[in-house]
């Protein structure tokens, strides 16, 4: 069984942003997640990405052969010990048309130094904000399993390229958090909600009805444990008070309390003792003549009133 995070990426992957723009926005995205520039001595300059995931590498190669005309080779690398596993390499060497990509994508600025964090320049508009924030999750993302405990995270190399997207984030509407876990830094949604929306807000509309079914799952279930609770405590509750009105009314039998007792007591003390699980309510309806629930309790304190005293005597209205 596939996990959530792949599931999600799965679906980013094959998700074809159609405006030039917002490919040119998810593109510089995954670039500043996953790439790394270079200067190689005579070699030139050398542009260098490494994905750990099939999909985010496929869509880094489509995009940039998308949007230019440039020789990308993909090298599948196989990692030794300690981390195991497969990482998917592309390497965009110097070569005609580079410095100009790279400058359109913001990897480069005017006069060809390395951009920090994703141009404020590329993710004007809310749908390249959107493709911003999808390419960032390709490249850094994390999710939970939706049936489990909420957790959405993106991790990012340097607090800068946290805070930017933080703020792309908030654009939407959502309130993510923030955090150093070691080298690097987080943004993080821990509410349902509002990972539920963070999918739809960058296209993984699969993903979005798991977790929107999830949710209504999750608060049905709660609503009906929060009744089954309610009515179990209840039910204790009336069970608790009945127990409470047949020992009294079977000491004040015993004791012959009843026997000058007013006749609606004694009627009282009776129908509670033939029927031990019936509430008020019901006593009150079975009572001849029948009598209100709040007649019920007014007669129960007066029969509490009846208890035999340490001399012998009976405590009376």
């Amino acid at each position: 069984m596939t996990s959530s995070v792949h599931r999600v990426k799965e679906e980013l992957g094959h998700l074809k942003p159609s405006r030039h723009c917002c490919q040119v926005a998810e593109l510089s995205a995954l670039l500043h997640m996953d790439g790394s520039y270079t200067i190689r001595g005579s070699g030139g300059h050398l542009l260098v990405t490494e994905s750990s995931g099939v999909y985010t590498a496929r869509k880094i190669y489509e995009l940039v052969h998308t949007l230019f005309t440039l020789q990308t080779p993909v090298i599948k690398v196989i990692r030794s010990t300690p981390r195991r596993g497969n990482v998917y390499r592309l390497e965009i060497a110097d070569q005609p048309g580079f410095h100009q990509a790279l400058n359109e994508l913001g990897v480069l600025d005017a006069h060809l130094t390395p951009e920090p964090v994703v141009p404020r320049r590329l993710t004007r508009s809310d749908c390249c904000a959107a493709a911003a924030l999808r390419g960032a999750f390709l490249g850094g993302g994390y999710i939970s399993e939706p049936f489990g405990q909420a957790d959405f995270e993106v991790s990012f190399s340097t607090e800068a390229s946290a805070s930017a997207f933080e703020e792309l984030f908030r654009r939407k509407g959502l309130t993510p958090g923030k955090r150093q876990r070691r080298n690097q830094w987080v943004v993080y949604l821990k509410r349902r909600q509002q990972i539920s929306s963070l999918l739809a807000v960058v296209g993984a509309h699969g993903a979005h009805l798991e977790w929107e079914s999830r949710t209504i799952m999750n608060s049905t279930r709660n609503d009906v444990n929060r009744l089954v609770n309610c009515d179990a405590a209840n039910a204790r509750r009336l069970a608790d008070a009945s127990l409470r009105q047949r020992e009294l009314a079977g000491r004040l039998l015993a004791s012959g309390a009843l026997i000058d007792a007013p006749s609606d007591l004694a009627a009282l003390a009776e129908v509670r003792l033939a029927n031990p699980q019936a509430s008020l309510a019901e006593l009150g309806a079975i009572l001849d003549p029948p009598v209100t629930k709040s007649v019920v309790q007014s007669r129960m304190r007066r029969l509490e009133s009846l208890i035999p005293v340490e001399n012998g005597d009976f405590r009376r209205e």
